[in-house]
């Protein structure tokens, strides 16, 4: 494991079970108590930055890009996407960057979210997980349960599906891509500072990764690793959340062995950390302080 300092942040290159490269970035005092973010498919660790930039500065929070994103390496073959590998390259950060005999709350978004749950039955993170947030996210049906595409029944379905896995170039991020995308992406009132933000991370992202994480999602089942996460747990969506409407998080709430809560954000899109970061991370500081120790911010 490769370390190196970048002002106050620790940087880390992360060796996952098959290999793979991950970029992991550590904030915060060494000793602090932990929390870990996973981003959302196309984007990259900087889609937490509103939420970190909440955070009370006790904490210490550990990012990461997910395989394919960011600076982390990107699968040669095919063999290296899969919900297994998401499980894997979060288990190789929690055995990393969370010492061994302390704990962390691990939060996903997204297909962080998928990745949380993914690694629910893995000793690694049974092991390292005090409390979970998962926000925007499901764990089966995507494809048939999205209302991205407007489109009836089973051409909907389809359309989700063409929309994951194609691995084109979506252009420059422009006025005319960001009024065909927002929509299908975040809420109707969304700060347009943050919809700058998300198209950027969305257009800079590799097409044939995205594609290949898409294409995954559009088959994706971990009901049952769900089922192990025994870490208490809160679930959020959007009320406007057209990739992963709310009848995911309900979904996800009737299966996880101790939901704490699930949340609806009126108003709210797909991309909860950059349209209510202060929720997250009002949510996150009260989960470091009831299992971690952690001071709660209001105090």
């Amino acid at each position: 494991m490769a370390t190196r300092h970048v002002g106050q942040v620790r940087e880390l290159q992360v060796r996952s079970a098959d290999g793979t490269l991950l970029h992991v970035e550590v904030r915060g005092p060494e000793d602090g108590p932990t929390v870990v973010l996973a981003h959302c498919w196309a984007t990259s660790l900087a889609s937490w930055g509103p939420v970190v930039r909440e955070l009370d500065p006790s904490l210490r929070v550990v990012l990461y890009d997910q395989r394919g994103h960011g600076r982390s390496q990107t699968p040669i073959t095919r063999a290296g996407y899969g919900a297994e590998k998401l499980a894997e390259d979060l288990c190789a950060v929690l055995e990393a960057a969370v010492p061994e005999g302390r704990k962390a709350v691990v939060a996903g978004h997204s297909m962080g979210g998928m990745t949380v749950m993914a690694a629910g039955a893995h000793p690694v993170f049974q092991d390292r997980a005090a409390a979970v947030l998962l926000t925007n996210t499901g764990c089966t049906q995507l494809p048939k349960r999205s209302t991205a595409i407007p489109l009836p029944g089973p051409l909907g379905t389809l359309g989700s599906k063409v929309f994951l896995k194609a691995p084109l170039p979506l252009g420059p991020s422009n006025p005319v891509t960001t009024a065909l995308l927002r929509p299908m992406i975040m809420g109707r009132e969304s700060d347009p500072r943050m919809v700058r933000l998300c198209m950027r991370m969305v257009h800079a992202c590799a097409p044939v990764p995205r594609g290949a994480w898409g294409g995954v999602m559009t088959t994706l089942e971990v009901e049952e690793s769900t089922r192990q996460i025994s870490a208490p747990t809160v679930v959020l969506v959007g009320t406007e959340d057209k990739l992963t409407p709310p009848w995911h998080a309900h979904h996800i709430g009737s299966l996880l062995k101790d939901c704490r809560e699930v949340r609806e954000i009126p108003g709210a899109g797909h991309m909860g950390p950059l349209e209510y970061p202060r929720t997250l991370s009002e949510l996150l500081g009260n989960l470091a302080a009831e299992h971690l120790g952690a001071r709660s911010k209001a105090a």
